[in-house]
């Protein structure tokens, strides 16, 4: 089945080996740093620029807001959280979509000295068009679906069913997981919400760089994609 992607939203949460605990004491300069390196297209204004904490650790944030409201970037001792909003509208494309994960680990690296990544998971959640519509879209969950749980048999075969699919997989060898989730979209100009996550591991720290793994986060995506039946259409300019 052919599909146009109408929006995606992207985040990398980047898992430290230790907790930065130092991060509260130098919260402003861990901030400037990252104002001074994130333009995304312009300066963040000084009310995006967020701090925030309670009674422990696992309270303390800082905050910026990116892309005029379409991004933002979490620090906390544990890790670095960075999400975009909408890919195709806000950022132009996945180059730099890309471009903008590599540079926020690479700021957090240098505004907390000594910083190691443990682990490294990136997300995907795309909301597509199907060729031919939502009948079609219900129509390939429920082959997916009957095939494994044979819900066409009586005395199901008269139900209105629903389907959700979920995969997740490890290579151990690679020190890599990656997970595919597919259900009906809840919004209006989309049919199928796909949702992937690709998890790279360190021993003990990451080697892997931002950009090495989200090119092969990629490729992983349409290869399992394309094996799920799955095909972009080749005018659609936002594929995953």
């Amino acid at each position: 089945m052919q599909f146009t992607t109408t929006r995606i939203i992207v985040s990398m949460v980047s898992v430290f080996q230790e907790p930065y605990l130092q991060l509260g004491v130098q919260a402003s300069d861990v901030m400037e740093q990252f104002y001074r390196a994130i333009q995304t297209p312009d300066r963040i204004p000084l009310r995006d620029l967020i701090t925030s904490g309670g009674t422990s650790y696992a309270d303390l944030r800082l905050t910026l807001n990116t892309f005029r409201g379409g991004g933002r970037i979490d620090i906390t001792p544990g890790a670095l959280i960075v999400e975009l909003k909408d890919v195709i509208s806000a950022a132009g494309h996945a180059e730099v979509a890309k471009e903008h994960l590599q540079l926020c680990e690479d700021t957090a690296r240098k505004a907390l000295k000594g910083l190691e990544i443990s682990e490294r998971l990136m997300r995907a959640g795309m909301w597509v068009s199907c060729e031919g519509g939502r009948p079609a879209m219900e129509a390939f969950l429920e082959e997916k679906g009957n095939a494994a749980l044979k819900l066409e048999q009586p005395p199901y075969s008269a139900l209105k069913k629903e389907f959700t699919l979920q995969f997740s997989g490890l290579d151990a060898a690679r020190a890599t997981k990656i997970s595919l989730a597919l259900e009906r979209s809840s919004v209006a100009d989309a049919d199928l919400f796909v949702q992937f996550e690709h998890t790279r591991y360190g021993s003990p720290t990451l080697a892997t760089t931002v950009t090495e793994q989200f090119e092969a986060a990629e490729t992983e995506l349409q290869a399992l994609m394309g094996h799920m039946g799955l095909e972009p259409k080749k005018d659609d300019a936002a594929q995953p």
